[in-house]
């Protein structure tokens, strides 16, 4: 050892600290699956019952509805064939993501974004970001649906704890009681989610994920109360997402025959009647809708035909009043006493008459059928134009006390050639509204004036009479230019209504039929929803017959996968019955001959080895026979020959008597080398491990090759002063140590060193044997302990050896449960080899190979 050899060997590195093997990361969802879910609802709702989206802030988008439910179809389906089939073109993940992407982002900003509607406005970009993220294949590893449910969850409860009018009542009115803890339940769990993952619990974050399920869910059933089916069915997406995720659910792609089929004949089974069930659906829509138009048409003339009979049947009753003699003579008299009678009469007798009176040829009232008391008939003000020829003289609408709203038809009559006065009969718009007709029954119906847009008749029930129509803009052009139509337009109330106008012949009067656009197209959503069940009932239907129609092939290759399990356990005496003579049928007589042909192989390669084992072990012992006897003698001749100082020739037989004792000495490691090598292989290599202190082994080892003095190689011994003991086999543990030593003297240099140390800690110890030699090239380290591997520099140069000793190494080593490896900087940089060995009896450590 060197002088410095008590001082290093106090010196004790650290040894490197063991490998941590971080758990597998759990399953994650990626937010594609929602997202597609809800684009495929969103479409089958677009495409099949576009009347329900009839929302005033859907004005822009109503049009074009089709056509964003067709994008939001095609986009979802070809996500959903990327996702159920990995290895699909990449143009269909990328093209579904760009399609759903685009109709998500004109529903955000039509829906949400103008409008100022708070929840869509923070959901729908963060869905977006995350479609984007996860184009790439390996970010669909990574938390994004935790991280946008959660981010969703945290906006959501602070605006509910801070801004709860962000939440209208309108809308969650049956959550009302219930909005604050909502609320602090989305603050706390997406708060919890949004810390980093080492400050939770393993299994929190799941905990949370079903707690952020729970407000999804509940807002979900607030919209589903208040008929808003899209944003709950949104919602409910969500909850069953946060749910999958707790659970470390993920779809998986099916690893069965029968479940791949059963996957393609849903897929190839829903796009096509989906596709069949949306172009039927449409042009039954088609076909509805002019039905639905043409009524609204036919009861809008048919309100008008009934009023214009009305008032065609009230100027038949002022034509008769004034064609009966005695109410002529009446006039004639200008007695007021004698036209009561006769108007009273009239007023009573007609229900459409709330009341009769007479006015001179100045307009002031001579007699009325309820007393002249009261009456300031303004004639001039209520008829403010002339009467167009061929139209019946009516007067603005009116109100006389108490309140009751009245329109006056007028009829000038002459005394004499003279014209004398008017007859004036006042109908009751009250009756009017209460008149039952066709139309009203199934149509809210408005009887207009167009001179005033005044309200004259309204069927619905507690409508408020001669008040403003408030149209909208398209049927109040109508009204301008009365002919008749049908068209779709808002209301005051901001609902989409299907309207129809029609004038009242021979009358300043016009008829407004409208209907709600959800009650005028029932029987469509009605139909649409019944070709969406069909259209489901049908995949089921075809999913079932698929089962049955394919059990006997899936029967078959069950029994073949059987067979190839027990083929591949080592049963090679199981065959398969041939049942037909097709695909199939090939398929298993060319296993049958497979497994033949393996079982002959089997035997082949069995004596084979045995052979070879049996060659080994004979040659090795065969070998080793005259070598014990020959190196013995080589040992006692030299002995004798070095007492003996007169011997003739005594160097040169020297010489030759050592190189023999050194060539034995190799063949015998050699001999070795091959008799551990079959040992390894056959199963036989066991340890025998006790109490060992390591530092006398590696004495011995170093004395040895000191004694030899071959090459004037210089050793140093670097080890503790005090004993390092383990559970070890000693006898092993010098045949590494030599076989490594060994190596360093045949690679070093003449004049070379070879440096041993022992480093130490409390579990393991490391043994560093470092030299001074030729060196390892970089591509030769990786195979450097297999067996018969030698580096390419040392067969270069023709060093001996088998390549045996470093596999050998390498199995004692491994079965203590340690670690070897070399190291070395690169050609004629010298080399290190590094052995670590636990202190004690690993548990998963077995003395006998497998």
């Amino acid at each position: 050892m060197g002088p410095d050899t008590r001082e290093s060997g106090k010196k004790m590195s650290l040894l490197p600290a063991p490998r941590i093997h971080q758990a597998p990361s759990l399953p994650t969802l990626p937010l594609t699956w929602p997202a597609a879910l809800i684009g495929l609802m969103c479409g089958v709702l677009m495409t099949y019952v576009p009347y329900e989206f009839r929302m005033a802030a859907f004005r822009p988008l109503y049009p074009y509805v089709r056509l964003l439910g067709l994008t939001y179809l095609a986009g979802s389906i070809c996500l959903m064939g990327a996702l159920l089939y990995p290895r699909a073109p990449r143009w269909m993940d990328l093209g579904g993501r760009v399609l759903l992407g685009m109709a998500m982002a004109l529903y955000w900003w039509v829906l949400n974004v103008l409008p100022g509607g708070f929840t869509g406005t923070i959901l729908y970009p963060l869905f977006f970001v995350g479609l984007l993220l996860e184009a790439w294949p390996s970010m669909r590893q990574r938390p994004i649906l935790r991280t946008v449910v959660a981010l969703t969850g945290a906006a959501f409860g602070v605006a509910l704890l801070s801004t709860p009018e962000r939440f209208p009542l309108s809308i969650y009115a049956h959550l009302a009681p219930l909005l604050p803890w909502v609320g602090l339940l989305f603050t706390a769990s997406a708060v919890g989610l949004l810390m980093p993952a080492h400050w939770l619990p393993s299994r929190a974050s799941n905990v949370l994920m079903l707690a952020l399920a729970v407000p999804f869910a509940m807002l979900g059933y607030g919209l589903a109360r208040g008929s808003s089916w899209l944003g709950a069915s949104v919602y409910m997406v969500l909850a069953l997402s946060c749910v999958a995720q707790a659970g470390q659910w993920r779809p998986r792609a099916p690893r069965t025959v029968g479940w791949k089929l059963l996957r393609g004949l849903a897929f190839a089974g829903l796009v096509p009647l989906l596709a069949l069930g949306g172009l039927a659906a449409y042009l039954a829509q088609r076909a509805i809708e002019q039905q639905v138009r043409d009524d609204t048409r036919y009861a809008a003339a048919g309100e008008a035909d009934f009023l214009r009979r009305y008032l065609d049947d009230s100027r038949e009753s002022l034509h008769l009043l004034l064609e009966s003699p005695g109410f002529r003579a009446a006039l004639a008299s200008g007695e007021r006493e004698r036209l009561v009678p006769y108007l009273t009469n009239l007023a009573s007798r007609e229900r459409t008459f709330h009341a009769a009176l007479t006015l001179d040829e100045r307009a002031q009232v001579l007699a009325t059928s309820e007393g002249v008391e009261g009456w300031g008939f303004q004639a001039h003000e209520l008829f403010p134009e002339p009467t167009t020829p061929g139209e019946l003289p009516l007067s603005l609408p009116f109100t006389r006390p108490p309140n009751r709203p009245l329109v006056a038809v007028a009829l000038p009559f002459e005394l004499e050639g003279a014209h004398s006065g008017v007859l004036v009969g006042l109908l009751s718009l009250e009756r009017l509204s209460e008149a039952a007709t066709p139309a009203s029954q199934r149509f809210r119906v408005q009887v207009l004036d167009r001179r005033g847009k005044r309200i004259l008749r309204d069927t619905t029930p507690g409508a408020q009479l001669l008040g403003e129509a408030h149209l909208p803009e398209a049927l109040d052009a109508e009204l301008e230019r009365p002919g008749g139509g049908v068209l779709e337009a808002f209301d005051a109330a901001d609902r989409r209504v299907l309207a129809a106008e029609a004038p009242v012949e021979a009358s300043p009067w016009s008829v407004v039929v409208t209907q709600e656009l959800g009650v005028a197209y029932a029987a469509i959503t009605r139909m649409s929803a019944a070709v969406v069940g069909l259209v489901l009932l049908g995949v089921v239907m075809a999913l079932g017959l698929s089962q049955l129609v394919a059990r006997d092939i899936i029967r078959r290759l069950d029994t073949l996968r059987e067979a190839t399990g027990a083929l591949a356990a080592g049963d090679l005496t199981r065959r398969v019955e041939v049942e037909e003579d097709d695909e199939l049928g090939e398929l298993v007589r060319g296993f049958n001959d497979m497994a033949d042909r393996t079982g002959a192989t089997q035997e082949e390669l069995k004596e084979a080895v045995r052979a070879r084992e049996e060659f080994l072990s004979v040659a090795s012992h065969e070998l080793r026979t005259p070598l014990t006897p020959l190196k013995g003698f080589a040992a006692l001749s030299l002995q004798r020959l070095e007492k003996a100082a007169d011997f003739p020739e005594r160097e040169r037989l020297l010489k030759a008597l050592r190189s023999m004792a050194r060539q034995t000495e190799r063949l015998a490691r050699l001999v070795d080398d091959l008799l551990d090598t079959a040992r390894i292989q056959g199963g036989r290599f066991d340890l025998e491990r006790n109490r060992v202190d390591l530092i006398p082994v590696l004495r011995e080892v170093m004395e040895r090759f000191e004694l030899r003095g071959e090459g004037g190689i210089a050793f140093e011994l670097c080890v503790p002063e005090h004993p390092v003991e383990g559970d070890w086999d000693a006898p092993r543990l010098d045949q590494v140590l030599t076989n490594l030593v060994s190596n360093a003297v045949r690679y070093s240099p003449q004049g070379g060193a070879v440096h041993v140390t022992l480093e130490e800690a409390r579990d393991y110890i490391l043994v560093h044997v470092r030299d001074q030699g030729i060196g390892i090239p970089p591509e030769s380290l990786a195979g450097l302990f297999r067996p018969f591997a030698r580096a390419s520099n040392a067969t270069a140069r023709h060093y001996g050896g088998l390549g045996l000793g470093l596999f050998i190494c390498r199995e004692i080593v491994e079965r203590h449960g340690g670690a070897i490896w070399a190291e070395s900087p690169g050609p004629q940089q010298g080399s290190s080899f590094h052995v670590r060995l636990p202190r004690h009896l690993m548990p998963h450590v077995t003395d006998v190979a497998a």
